[in-house]
């Protein structure tokens, strides 16, 4: 199952925080999606969840502001 969470619109470090509550919550091998249109998450994001052992699966953009990171637990 993967837990979509949508946070485009909100300044960093909201989508840091997004996701590692969503870590925190969910079960090793549960995948978490996180759209965000704030820049400096683009590096923030992929860092915080390799730094913490967990697997980046997808990493894209989306149109002109916006990314999507989809990581796995």
């Amino acid at each position: 199952m993967t837990k979509e969470i949508n946070t485009n619109g909100l300044d960093c470090p909201i989508p840091l925080i997004k996701l590692k509550e969503a870590l925190k919550e969910s079960q090793d091998g549960e995948v978490i999606k996180v759209l965000f249109t704030c820049p400096e998450a683009v590096e923030n994001l992929p860092n915080y969840a390799e730094e913490q052992g967990h697997e980046v699966l997808d990493f894209k953009k989306l149109g002109k502001k916006g990314w999507e990171i989809t990581v796995k637990k």
